[in-house]
């Protein structure tokens, strides 16, 4: 019984180490930092909360819902998306890869003029979605309930998030005492592993099409 408890508990942790390479917590960190520079410090985790309910809320949904839609709506194969989803991941970590000393330097000055109401309301597009939580993280959750179960997901949800919400309650202490240049280094590394992620799923994908 244990036995069986350390394993799921084991799943759990390593499917939530995978999700949260996808979510990319350090990357889209610095740009939370930097969007909301200036902004009184309890305004600011009000508007992390919000990002992250709300990113939180996205990725339950479509774990409970993503299969449905899969099989009979959309009526594709767990393997098409694997290659679907594989390819998205690895797109968009090169982009990032390669595009993030233009990224580092992007201006969010225009997000300090706005109000709250409007902060607020960007903290759902493009802050929750599609920035924390894109097409990469929904595809990786729908591939991960199918292979390891509903359980497994949910928990490395439920982990993921927790994880989240103390990263960004801790921010500017983070900020202050690591410093912007180690989370953006942190970010690059994730890249490199959500790149390997998404090769993973394509190969996975083409030698289940192919019945290899």
């Amino acid at each position: 019984m244990f036995s069986n408890v350390e394993s799921e508990i084991y799943l759990i942790f390593l499917s939530a180490t995978a999700l949260l390479a996808v979510l990319n917590p350090f990357g889209n960190l610095t740009q939370f930092l930097a969007m909301s520079d200036g902004l009184p410090l309890d305004f600011r985790q009000r508007l992390f909360r919000v990002i992250l309910y709300t990113s939180c809320a996205i990725v339950l949904a479509f774990l409970f819902s993503g299969s449905f839609f899969m099989k009979y709506v959309f009526r594709v194969e767990l393997d098409d998306l694997r290659i679907a989803g594989g390819l998205i991941l690895v797109i968009m970590s090169a982009k990032n890869l390669l595009f993030s000393a233009k990224m580092a330097v992007q201006d969010f000055s225009h997000y300090q003029e706005m109000n709250t109401q409007e902060l607020l309301s960007r903290s759902l597009i493009p802050m929750a979605f599609p920035m924390l939580v894109g097409p990469g993280t929904l595809t990786t959750i729908v591939v991960m309930s199918e292979e390891a179960g509903l359980g497994i997901a949910t928990g490395a949800v439920g982990f993921s998030f927790v994880f989240l919400f103390i990263l960004f309650h801790f921010s500017a202490t983070i900020e202050r005492v690591v410093g912007k240049l180690i989370l953006h280094v942190f970010a690059r590394i994730c890249q490199v592993f959500i790149m390997a992620m998404g090769v993973k799923m394509v190969l996975v994908g083409l030698k289940g099409f192919f019945n290899l």
